[in-house]
């Protein structure tokens, strides 16, 4: 199954990266040093003059599903200016490498934390996919860091504290995630498993 997009570019600062797409026919654009993949993204999108929703499947998600793609991007088409996945989290909500989100009656997210939130679950695991109207993409990435944002190191706490709303696009599948060198040790053992 493939996720409905209409262009799949990577953007990278390490020339090994942008070597490895462009040596298997993709697609890569090479940015300056950025402080989150937000402004990543948002300078390949300016650099490309890409005027329509942008999607940031962040790197550390490198076997997410394509109907969770698919998902976050009929939200944005729905016109949501912020919209991100998230799924029934299954195993300890107490690891810091796993965010979680709490998520308003209407799908808007109220807070996302390294944290077990809220008190004795049920817990929504967070997971790293990012849709954004193309002004607000700009508009993120012009932000300043946020004291939230920098005690949780989660940049979609600058977003919430700076008046934005993320709609929270509900998934069924939770795709293994590279937070730790356990993470990339599965992830390797995954990737040589493939046929």
């Amino acid at each position: 199954m493939r996720a409905e997009v209409d262009r799949v570019v990577v953007a990278t600062d390490d020339d090994r990266i942008a070597s490895a797409v462009r040596d298997v026919g993709g697609e890569a654009v090479m940015t300056g040093p950025c402080q989150s993949g937000t402004d990543r993204v948002a300078e390949a999108a300016r650099s490309l003059g890409w005027e329509g929703p942008v999607l940031n499947v962040q790197g550390d998600e490198p076997m997410i599903d394509p109907p969770t793609i698919s998902a976050v991007a009929a939200a944005v088409r729905a016109g949501h200016p912020i919209a991100t996945p998230a799924t029934r989290l299954t195993g300890d909500p107490t690891l810091r490498s796993r965010v979680k989100v709490v998520v308003r009656a209407d799908g808007r997210a109220l807070y996302f934390s390294r944290s077990a939130i809220p008190f004795g679950g049920p817990y929504l695991l967070h997971l790293g996919v990012y849709g954004f109207q193309p002004e607000v993409l700009q508009a993120l990435a012009a932000l300043p860091p946020s004291p939230l944002e920098s005690s949780e190191s989660l940049e979609q706490l600058r977003w919430l504290e700076a008046g934005y709303d993320l709609f929270v696009a509900r998934v069924a599948t939770e795709a293994p995630a590279v937070d730790t060198q356990d993470d990339l040790d599965h992830m390797r053992a995954i990737w040589h498993a493939l046929p």
